[in-house]
């Protein structure tokens, strides 16, 4: 009895104390983005992500490299702006451009794949390597392998293990490269404030999953226009990746090419805890709200 309730006084003891820590600091995450996307050419972001208890901050700046899409683009506005979304502790989200000094309601627009946003001056898209266009067929996987790399390699100052996982269709491949850490607790608490403001936003379980920090691109259905593919792994015998995914890189090659048609990256080049600073969660007083 007495040493059930001891356990009991430490584990609110401990969880008092983790929950003044948490109010104290705050997770600052810097993340790279590159696609190279038919059309639209090759986009580069870097996006810097503020977390907090029940708030989100992100900030980020977007270019697009050449072709036709950022020659039209360029033509309404300077597709170089930087812009942000900021979620409340009431769950409201809120977009703003920091070169005008306006922010607005978000308004989910989330049905167009791509669009050049003149109101908020920004490429908004949707990534996937599937199309509404392919047949059932077309998007079923036919083969699938998964090997890692013996040698470790340095990402940002990280030791990590590279994984590479193919995905054959019938008219295309999907190559997959990824690198993992053993452990980051640091992203573990990211994950959890991150999961924390998507709750509060009302997002369903099913996307909050495919949100998660560190869980990679192998296994994201949404951006390989794929379903299924936690039984796919499994029925093929595809070992899991251990640990937390940093980095990945995939891109699609259509069958009897040599060069691939698309791709995406994604790689985490930042990642610390600060002491918390309540202005990195506000719009700043001199913008100007927009209807």
């Amino acid at each position: 009895m007495f040493n059930d309730m001891l356990r009991v006084i430490i584990i609110l003891y401990f969880l008092f104390w983790a929950s003044v820590f948490a109010q104290d600091i705050q997770i600052k995450m810097v993340t790279k983005l590159t696609a190279d996307i038919p059309v639209i050419g090759k986009v580069n972001s870097i996006r810097t992500t503020y977390l907090a208890a029940n708030k989100k901050n992100t900030i980020e700046t977007s270019d697009i490299e050449t072709k036709f899409f950022g020659f039209i683009a360029g033509l309404f506005s300077d597709i170089k702006d930087t812009t942000g979304s900021l979620v409340d502790n009431k769950g409201q989200k809120w977009d703003y451009n920091i070169n005008d000094k306006e922010y607005w309601k978000f308004v989910d627009e989330s049905e167009e794949d791509s669009v050049w946003n003149e109101e908020s001056k920004k490429v908004e898209y949707n990534f996937s390597f599937g199309s509404d266009d392919e047949s059932e067929e077309d998007s079923e996987i036919t083969s699938v392998s998964r090997v890692s790399h013996e040698q470790l390699e340095n990402i940002n100052g990280f030791k990590t293990k590279k994984w590479t996982t193919i995905l054959e269709f019938s008219e295309y491949t999907v190559s997959i490269d990824e690198w993992s850490v053993k452990d980051l607790a640091l992203l573990r608490h990211a994950d959890s404030l991150n999961r924390m403001v998507l709750i509060l936003q009302g997002v369903p379980d099913t996307l909050i999953a495919i949100n998660r920090y560190g869980s990679g691109l192998s296994n994201n259905e949404m951006i390989l226009g794929a379903t299924r593919l936690d039984s796919i792994y499994e029925a093929n015998d595809i070992p899991p990746i251990l640990g937390e995914i940093i980095k990945g890189d995939v891109k699609k090659i259509d069958k009897g090419e040599d060069e691939y048609d698309m791709s995406f990256g994604i790689e985490m080049v930042e990642l610390y805890a600060e002491d918390y600073n309540p202005e990195k969660f506000i719009i700043p007083k001199d913008f100007k709200l927009k209807d």
